[in-house]
């Protein structure tokens, strides 16, 4: 600090102190001294002058020029909209402090998709800020940015993520998306290019492999899954040395499900002499066993021989349960001769119960359903794989019939968690079961439950955020309590908002 005034400021003031400032800021400072005492018109002065410092911004010369402005886009919301006013509020903010207003915006979005029209330019702020924080909203925002998103995100490297390249296959520009598009735009194209031509999308990744960062690698691996085919071996095969371990792993669960493949069959050779049959006096009979030593041929199959520290399961359940959440499942029921859920109560009859349920909860699919409500009949399958991951893989009217349609019953059967971790946040329970549950949700309201309870509370709100919106009925005002507590009346209000601005959203105009 080495302003004109500091030397007087510390050997003491007797008399006037010029400041030495010139313009608009000297003239204010000038004018805020008052009288004949020369030490209070210092101090004034200074205080002005430490607000003026303070309140400055001294600005580099921009070197670059002013970006393009953004191109109108003919599809804005209108102000005048019927939606306008509940998409307004449900962005208002870029904060999520509750989990349900993530199913709010992502809905919004949806609607807006859905109606071909993209956001107001005064929300896109908001909607990028969330996004940028809480990547599940990405999916659905994207499409509803316009023009005028994309532009503003270009402006900020914050929001990057969002600032993609127009294109569609049909067009000149379908590699441009490739190119210069966000990881969200590539994997959207790769994923429609594999669905048209398998062959062309497989070159096109072999050839970008060594351009892409270690996520996107992942991702786009895993998108091989659907329609997966043998031609893909050659280019899988190579990813099991891949520098990322997810990847890596990701090329091995692919492998493993391709019969002919080397690394299937290396899986198989050492997890069929584990797998017997004994003959006894109530006839065969089929035993496994874990592997007595660890194999060095296993590293390259991501198998690892160390144990980790935090591991619950035992070193020779370890080993096992990596040979199979690899191996295909319809590997056990060929050489067993059982179904899903034979196989599943068996497992739990032997020694390893724990290694084979747990790696064929991370080996299923959504195609195997017959395996996951086997796996389901458990009500728990280890510590790495909750219900609502299995859950989540059968339609939701297949998931619906494990819950009782009444809120109390939920409650009671310590169901709650089940319900909402297995809906993704554009996903919605059946107007069925969403006509059956809301009327109960309405019900709590009167009951005094809901002035300690701050799980019923929550649960509700989340609730509100889930039922298929048709279920939704012009609640009106809820029934208050004359002893309700803050706590009891910010939940009344939180839930008729909820209420209100789906119901807003309901119906197309």
């Amino acid at each position: 600090m080495n302003q004109p005034w500091l030397k007087a400021a510390l050997i003491g003031v007797e008399q006037e102190v010029s400041f030495g400032i010139d313009g608009a800021v000297g003239l204010l400072i000038d004018r805020v001294a008052e009288g004949d005492d020369a030490a209070l018109n210092f101090i004034r002065r200074a205080g002005a002058w430490a607000a003026c410092d303070l309140a400055a911004a001294t600005l580099d010369a921009a070197e670059d020029r002013l970006p393009a402005p953004a191109t109108k886009d003919q599809n804005e919301l209108p102000s005048g909209h019927a939606w306008s006013a509940a998409v307004a509020a449900i962005f208002a903010s870029g904060q999520l402090q509750q989990s349900y207003e993530l199913r709010l915006k992502y809905q919004a979005c949806r609607r807006l998709n859905d109606a071909g029209l993209v956001h107001s330019s005064a929300l896109l702020p908001k909607a990028l800020e969330t996004a940028q924080r809480v990547h599940a909203l990405r999916a659905a925002l994207l499409p509803v940015l316009g023009h005028r998103g994309r532009w503003l995100a270009a402006q900020n490297p914050d929001w990057k993520f969002a600032a993609g390249v127009d294109g569609t296959d049909a067009s000149d520009d379908a590699m441009r998306v490739w190119q210069e598009g966000n990881t969200i735009d590539r994997l959207a194209y790769f994923k429609r290019l594999r669905a048209r031509d398998a062959r062309a999308a497989r070159e096109l990744l072999q050839a970008s492999l060594g351009e892409l960062a270690a996520k996107e690698r992942g991702e786009l691996v895993e998108s091989l899954a659907e329609a997966l085919h043998a031609d893909d071996q050659p280019l899988l095969e190579p990813l099991l040395k891949d520098r990322s371990r997810d990847v890596r792993f990701a090329a091995a669960r692919l492998l493993a499900l391709l019969p002919d493949s080397a690394h299937a069959q290396r899986l198989i050779a050492w997890l069929s002499p584990l797998l017997t049959q004994k003959r006894g006096l109530l006839g065969k009979s089929w035993q496994i066993d874990a592997p007595e030593a660890a194999d060095a041929a296993w590293t390259p199959a991501l198998v690892e021989s160390t144990r980790p520290q935090h591991e619950s399961l035992g070193e020779r359940a370890w080993w096992l349960y990596q040979l199979v959440r690899q191996v295909r499942l319809d590997w056990w029921t060929t050489q067993t001769g059982m179904n899903a859920k034979e196989l599943v109560t068996w497992a739990g009859k032997t020694d390893w119960a724990a290694a084979l349920h747990r790696g064929w909860g991370e080996r299923v699919g959504r195609a195997e359903q017959e395996w996951v409500e086997a796996l389901l009949s458990l009500r728990t399958t280890g510590a790495s794989l909750s219900n609502s991951t299995l859950l989540a893989l059968l339609p939701v009217d297949r998931r619906e019939k494990y819950w009782p349609n009444q809120i109390d019953a939920l409650l009671k059967d310590g169901l709650v968690h089940d319900v909402f971790s297995s809906f993704g946040p554009g996903e919605t329970l059946s107007l069925n079961f969403s006509k059956a549950l809301f009327p109960s949700l309405l019900t709590c309201f009167e009951d005094d439950r809901l002035r300690h309870d701050y799980a019923l509370r929550a649960s509700l709100l989340e609730l509100a955020a889930l039922v298929h919106p048709d279920a939704l009925t012009r609640i009106g005002s809820l029934p208050r309590r004359a002893d309700e507590t803050p706590a009891m009346a910010e939940c009344v209000l939180a839930f008729e908002r909820i209420v209100h601005l789906r119901a807003a959203l309901r119906t197309l105009p």
